[in-house]
């Protein structure tokens, strides 16, 4: 069994745009877990998450850690106390034993035996990290991958946003005040394939028009912040057919105003 849980104090992050430094310290746990002893199917988890330990005022600190556990590891861990290692060992075991018996029942409800199954290879990758800053917030960035044993696994990426002061999570209508929902899914709507582009331009069989499940976009929970605009993320299937992978739509500061 490949068995790696290990902490890393990295160094100072340093926002772009004002005088706070942030230092965070880094889980990472890379596994294999093999479906039974001597099996050559496994779970593969893999974490690579930055928590803050400064940068935030003292009595927010624990808010944003809490937000960044539940955001990357699920709600379960919304309220763990441990140390980051501990926490890491608990996600693994939980994962693991649902693993185990979710296919256990599984191959015991088709009457299969393992050689024959060909789904007892699941996987987990997440990452978190922090962004750019711009102004009084800064982003946070959280990756993931799962395959379950299915045709293919799925991808999401999920930013969100901090308030520096107070270590808030925010949504849109804070960063971008005075700009109505009508008014965002206008946008939304008007700049849907400008990171697109170079995706679709030129591939046969592509038709621009047909691209999106709906007509209108509504505001993404998960967005972005920088010195361009507020940049809205798509998970598969949210708009489009998964081959389109994670949609971005950028709306820029001159027309918020």
């Amino acid at each position: 069994m490949k068995h790696i849980l290990f902490l890393v104090a990295a160094a100072l992050f340093a926002l772009t745009s004002c005088t706070h430094e942030i230092k965070t310290e880094t889980l990472r746990l890379e596994e294999a877990v093999p479906f039974q002893e001597g099996s050559e199917n496994h779970l593969d988890l893999n974490l690579d998450i930055e928590f803050p330990v400064s940068g935030f005022p003292k009595e927010a600190l624990e808010e944003v850690r809490k937000a960044i556990r539940v955001h990357t590891l699920g709600e379960n861990y919304t309220e763990f106390t441990g140390s980051l290692a501990e926490l890491g060992k608990a996600w693994r075991d939980a994962l693991t034993v649902d693993y185990i018996d979710s296919n256990t029942g599984m191959l015991e409800e088709m009457g299969m035996a393992e050689k024959d199954a060909p789904f007892l290879n699941w996987g987990y990758d997440y990452k978190g990290y922090f962004g750019e800053s711009y102004d009084k917030y800064i982003n946070y960035f959280v990756e993931e991958y799962q395959y379950l044993g299915g045709a293919h696994g799925m991808n999401g990426t999920f930013p969100f946003v901090f308030r520096l002061s107070d270590g808030q999570e925010v949504d849109w209508t804070v960063v971008a005040p005075g700009v109505s929902e009508e008014k965002m899914c206008d946008l939304l709507l008007k700049h849907r394939m400008d990171d697109m582009k170079d995706m679709v331009d030129g591939e046969e069989g592509i038709d621009e028009t047909n691209i999106f499940f709906s007509e209108t976009i509504e505001p993404s929970p998960w967005f972005s912040v920088d010195n361009e605009g507020l940049t809205f993320y798509y998970q598969p299937y949210d708009l489009a057919p998964y081959a389109f992978g994670v949609i971005t739509v950028p709306v820029p500061w001159a027309e918020l105003k």
